[in-house]
């Protein structure tokens, strides 16, 4: 459950943070996301089988994402 709640705070904060002109840089990967939480949302429940391995890819696929939000934030910062 602690998994779970990481990658929806992460998922939330990238969604949140990103500027309008960032959004199409990373739209690619923004839908990969999307496709990978898809099930975790409309199929998977609590007791399914196969929930540990979906919040394996699903951490890695959004602390991908993740890292590169902030590393995209903190080159911005530094050219400020």
């Amino acid at each position: 459950m602690g998994n779970l709640e990481i990658i929806v705070t992460m998922y939330n904060d990238i969604l949140a943070t990103l500027l309008p002109v960032e959004k199409p840089l990373l739209a690619d990967r923004i839908e990969r996301m999307n496709q990978s939480l898809a099930k975790g949302i409309n199929e998977l429940r609590w007791n399914s089988q196969n929930i540990d391995p979906f919040i394996k890819q699903a951490m890695v696929i959004v602390s991908e994402v993740d890292e590169l939000v902030k590393k995209m934030k903190d080159n911005v910062n530094k050219m400020k």
